[in-house]
């Protein structure tokens, strides 16, 4: 199947945003397999409630079509049920917006029982106010008329208790699996917690393999990552960093979406920190970081502390574009996540930013206490340690406040606040 994208220009609309809106469209059919044989941009001084563009383009996109083979037109705006069924009558082709092509590259990256879940739920409610135009075909053969209730009019009610009770039961499902995961992430409670974040398409997953050593798919696709993944930022650094990777953002991310996500998304609500991956090399960068910090205060994390990671300055052709931008982000860093001394700087700068409030303290623990000194190692790092006094262990450790109250029994002198 071969594609026309169409946008449309409202005098209040930047042209180059409007440029890069379509330019991402096709990104996102790529992503599906989908060649896009043209672009069409109209520009309108309000959008039409019955085609959303003009009479007069909708025929031309209907000639534009028959001439390409194009059989798929898709509208880089929502469209309404009636929108589509009059935009599909006049062009013959299929129609669809934004929200219906994201929607269907999450479901074929969606792996685990979670995503897919979370995917169908979405799915559903996309359709659910759509299914109207299934069927108008056959209340048209029984005739029209307010008093009249056609076979078509009731395929639709029966469509629609389907799905909502199939939503229903999804989101039964979901809420078992988001109770699963909140104990896993109680479990992981007295860690210390990085969350990434940003645009899809920004490096995440090639960030966090480079961190972590992980080998998570990392391709140059929207929406390849939909789980968290979690690993340990360094087995060597103490007390432990855990680092998860999340769900790429978009703009004009689908409602449902982000509603279904949320289960997955907690991690980003859990963390302690977040790394804001930005491709610094994207011509609209600075667009893609606004649509982050969008989805980030709908989900109420838009006030937790952040480090922004301005990746792959490889590729930036203006070499004074990461400087001016560290300067402009406070705790900002710049690398390219495939040069191993960035990785390094990237790793000390997150370490950097929790000892900036670790406590130092000195401990004196019996040696019969081998739960409490594993505790103690797992969560502090030793500085250093003395077993000369006959059955005491005495220690001096640096962590955060919370992995320190939990030794509070064995503390015999707090040292300083902080280990800049």
């Amino acid at each position: 199947m071969t594609a026309i994208v169409v946008g449309v220009q409202l005098p209040e609309d930047n042209p180059q945003t409007v440029a890069d809106d379509l330019s991402e469209l096709v990104a996102l059919l790529t992503t599906l397999g989908i060649p896009v044989l043209s672009r069409v941009v109209q520009k309108r001084l309000k959008l039409s409630p019955s085609c959303l563009i003009g009479t007069g383009k909708v025929e031309e996109l209907r000639d534009l079509a028959k001439s390409t083979g194009a059989r798929l037109i898709v509208v880089d705006r929502p469209l309404s049920p009636p929108q589509i069924r009059n935009l599909e009558e006049i062009t013959c082709c299929q129609v669809t917006d934004r929200s219906g092509v994201i929607l269907d590259i999450f479901a074929r990256h969606a792996r685990t029982n979670q995503a897919k879940t979370q995917v169908e739920i979405a799915r559903l409610e996309y359709l659910l106010p759509r299914l109207s135009g299934a069927w108008t075909h056959l209340h048209r053969q029984r005739g029209g008329g307010v008093a009249s209730r056609g076979m078509g009019e009731k395929q639709i009610e029966i469509d629609r208790r389907r799905a909502r009770e199939r939503i229903a039961r999804l989101k039964t499902q979901l809420e078992a699996i988001g109770r699963e995961k909140a104990t896993q992430r109680k479990s992981r409670r007295h860690e210390l917690k990085v969350a990434m974040v940003g645009y899809t398409n920004s490096g995440k997953t090639t960030v966090m393999n480079a961190l972590t050593h992980a080998k998570f798919q990392a391709k140059n696709a929207l929406f390849v990552t939909l789980d968290a993944n979690v690993r340990v930022l360094d087995p060597a650094t103490r007390p432990k960093i855990l680092l998860s990777d999340t769900v790429g953002f978009i703009r004009n991310l689908p409602h449902s979406l982000i509603e279904s996500f949320k289960s997955t998304l907690a991690e980003v609500i859990d963390a302690d920190l977040l790394l804001h991956v930005v491709d610094l090399a994207h011509s609209n960068f600075q667009a893609q970081m606004d649509a982050t910090r969008k989805v980030l205060a709908e989900i109420g994390a838009d006030k937790m502390p952040i480090i922004t990671v301005f990746n792959k300055i490889d590729q930036v052709e203006d070499k004074f574009l990461p400087r001016i931008m560290r300067g402009a982000h406070q705790r900002s860093i710049a690398i390219s996540a495939l040069n191993d001394q960035d990785i390094l700087r990237l790793r000390d700068h997150v370490y950097s930013v929790f000892a900036e409030n670790f406590i130092c303290v000195d401990l004196e623990i019996p040696t019969c206490e081998s739960e409490v000194i594993r505790t103690m190692y797992n969560s502090c790092m030793v500085l250093s340690s003395d077993y000369e006094v006959e059955g005491l262990a005495r220690f001096q450790v640096r962590g955060q406040e919370s992995a320190v109250a939990r030794l509070k029994p064995y503390v015999v002198r707090k040292v300083h606040a902080s280990m800049r």
